[in-house]
């Protein structure tokens, strides 16, 4: 179990989210509401966007509790940005190390996940296999978060047809005491729409998941084709709001259970297919357009908590959140008509927000364009 917050708007101080609400980043950090993990203290990261500057985002992360680190307040209370990733992180997968800390970024593309991948030992061979060379030089760590970032790169350049430039060697050695001489990432394309392209991507890179996940528990007897027919059946009635209700009528027919495990793969996720809870909610952005997922696999009940809030600006006075009209006349803040919060938590108790759906995608860029759909 992990928090995050993300925000998109018109430039805000990192404090806004990380330390002014009641129910900031670090008093999530210590005091979660979730019932299972109330404490995320494996570490923290954040990263915050400046296109001004750069189209590559800032990143600090530190393995250290987040509401012990001087060095986070003192930065987010000095620094302004209109595109924020935070997570604080309470390890499942991968050793407490900053490598494995939240988020990653590769090129213009930062990644959070809160969540888990059952059975990541025996999967992870099968989804390193589906990885590009390109996106598998962004691997640091050992957490099933990043390599399902390097499986969403890859998905995202196969998607807009990306060709990665040949690498030139001169012969240099890059030591890890030596960063500073590194040359700094290369943004993706810009011409390509992101707020399109994005949300399909994703949506794929979690099929991609989820089928592995049922192979591995049809071929290990953990889930027989009764079972998973059954089940697509039963838990498809479109009570709980997830966008998988559209498969109850492939889910029928194959209610039978004299389907093979390939034919029943191909009748597509459900929310009951599988034996145990992939839980994904993931975030991931280039700058300029976010989109997030709750998701899981199993028990809808199971899903992590997800809350969305618009406003025009999201201000936080004493811990109270203020949802009110902008008075920032800078350039920056004219192309933002909405700022959008995307957060595990409420940020505070009378703060004004919405949940997210289970199996639902949420969608927005810094245009104002804002959608929930299903993940079908």
């Amino acid at each position: 179990m992990c928090r995050f917050i993300f925000y998109l708007g018109a430039p805000i101080r990192l404090s806004t989210i990380i330390s002014e609400p009641s129910h900031s980043l670090l008093v999530q950090s210590l005091h979660s509401s979730c019932q299972s993990v109330s404490l995320n203290a494996d570490g923290f990261g954040i990263a915050w966007y400046v296109p001004d500057i750069t189209p590559i985002p800032g990143v600090f992360k530190d393995i250290t509790p987040a509401w012990s680190n001087i060095n986070l307040r003192q930065l987010a209370r000095v620094t302004k940005s209109g595109c924020i990733a935070a997570h604080i992180r309470a390890a499942s997968a991968g050793a407490i190390v900053n490598t494995n800390c939240h988020p990653f970024t590769f090129r213009n593309f930062s990644w959070m996940h809160n969540g888990c991948i059952p059975f990541y030992n025996h999967l992870k061979r099968d989804i390193y296999s589906m990885i590009s060379d390109s996106a598998f030089e962004l691997i640091k760590g050992t957490t099933d978060s990043e390599l399902l970032f390097a499986l969403f790169i890859s998905n995202y350049e196969k998607e807009i047809g990306y060709k990665a430039e040949k690498a030139k060697t001169n012969g240099t050695v890059y030591y890890s005491t030596h960063c500073a001489l590194e040359p700094e990432e290369k943004p993706y394309p810009s011409h390509v729409n992101n707020t399109e392209i994005i949300p399909k991507v994703l949506q794929e890179t979690i099929f991609q998941i989820h089928e592995l996940l049922l192979q591995y528990e049809l071929k290990n007897g953990l889930l027989s084709n009764n079972t998973g027919s059954e089940g697509n059946v039963n838990g498809n009635n479109g009570s709980n709001g997830a966008g998988a209700s559209n498969n109850s009528g492939s889910g029928g027919s194959s209610s039978s259970g004299n389907n093979s495990p390939a034919d029943l793969l191909m009748e597509g996720a459900s929310l009951r297919q599988t034996n145990s809870c992939c839980k994904l909610n993931l975030a991931v952005t280039d700058g300029f357009t976010v989109v997030a997922t709750r998701y899981v696999t199993g028990v809808p009940e199971a899903a992590h908590s997800l809350y969305w809030s618009r406003g025009s600006t999201i201000k936080f006075d004493d811990g109270h959140c203020q949802l009110g009209r902008s008075t920032d006349s800078s350039p920056h803040s004219k192309s933002y008509s909405e700022s959008l919060v995307i957060s595990s938590e409420p940020l505070a108790s009378d703060f004004q927000c919405e949940p997210v759906p289970v199996n639902h995608i949420v969608i927005g860029n810094s245009s104002g364009y804002f959608s929930i759909e299903p993940i079908n």
